[in-house]
């Protein structure tokens, strides 16, 4: 099975069902192809879709069924089909393809460009739990309806909104579709559940605006870079002059601890800096091998500019630093 975009009369696949309401998408399973048509999508639009569904079915000899479905309208068959390539979003036009680019890589290189959405979680319109769908409203409070759930990607972290006469399949769907969307993200992203009336958090993040971007990473760099050194001039006082010794015999220099990292070793690949330490990868919430801090906001994850993967295209690790105690490890 197979999903495509129709993108100026060609069909382009994609892994991931992000649907816009500007455009066309094909579904192919083996005999039967699905033409899925954005609400907002032009009669251009909807004439290259038409024909590319045709197109495909001669290269079958006639044997594939089409069948054309509107937003809004989608059958049992199609959600259950669409379900298992994961969860089904319903996007506005222009945020559609930036939505595939930064899910389809496997990395979160696109934060700087992403915008906040809210999406709606309704059972109302589904019978089953496995045909639900998520569907963006706008970036609104007045959005928010007691009888819903809402997710709200915001980058770095995904919301959840439960509210009071929402049931269980919608506080069901909400919590996996946010573990999900959360999984696709690279980093640690950090998925929160609010319900209505102790949601403060959320609504402020709402009103912040669809453009905000909150990273805790840059935030800790630049509380790093910006607090002054109050000690400084004690410390300055303490420090002793420098002495020089004269080496008597250059044949007995020490050798070099191997333990001491070189920043040589930033330029090849597969060699890392063994100042830092290094631990087997647990299963579960990470965990501090220092001093056994667990919460996620104390444990702050980085690039490893020392421990190159990759020479080309250029791959770096990562490293992770424990706020509470100061220790930095990497895992294997």
């Amino acid at each position: 099975m197979k999903l495509f975009i129709v993108d100026k009369g060609v069909l382009k696949e994609i892994k991931k069902p992000v649907f816009s309401t500007g455009d066309v998408y094909l579904l192919d399973d083996e005999y039967t192809l699905y033409v899925w048509i954005g609400n907002k999508c032009s009669v251009d639009e909807k004439t290259s879709g038409a024909a590319q569904a045709r197109n495909l079915d001669q290269e079958r000899g006639g044997a594939a069924k089409i069948i054309t479905i509107d937003q809004g309208q989608e059958s049992k068959d199609f959600l259950k089909l669409i379900t298992t390539m994961g969860s089904m979003k319903i996007v506005e036009k222009n945020l559609a393809r930036t939505m595939l680019k930064d899910v389809l890589t496997g990395d979160f290189a696109g934060f700087t460009e992403h915008r906040n959405v809210l999406y709606r979680i309704s059972s109302e319109e589904f019978d089953d739990i496995n045909t639900m769908k998520m569907i963006q409203v706008p970036y609104s409070i007045d959005s928010l309806d007691s009888e819903d759930c809402f997710v709200l990607d915001f980058g770095t972290k995904i919301l959840v909104w439960q509210g009071n006469a929402c049931n269980v399949k919608e506080k069901v769907k909400s919590g996996q579709w946010a573990r999900q969307i959360d999984s696709e993200r690279a980093g640690d992203q950090n998925e929160e559940i609010f319900e209505e009336g102790n949601d403060t958090k959320f609504i402020d993040a709402i009103n912040k605006g669809v453009d905000y971007k909150e990273s805790d990473a840059f935030q800790l760099r630049a509380e790093s870079e910006l607090e002054p050194d109050e000690n400084i001039d004690e410390i300055s006082d303490k420090i002793q002059p420098e002495t020089k010794s004269i080496v008597t015999d250059s044949t007995s220099q020490p050798k070099l601890d191997e333990s001491i990292s070189s920043k040589a070793n930033q330029r090849i690949p597969d060699r890392k800096d063994n100042s830092i330490i290094t631990i087997e990868k647990s299963e579960g919430r990470r965990v501090c091998p220092k001093c056994n801090e667990e919460k996620k906001n104390m444990l702050h994850e980085s690039v490893d500019k020392s421990n190159i993967i990759m020479d080309y295209p250029r791959v770096y690790g990562k490293m992770y630093k424990c706020g509470a105690c100061g220790a930095e490890w990497r895992e294997k």
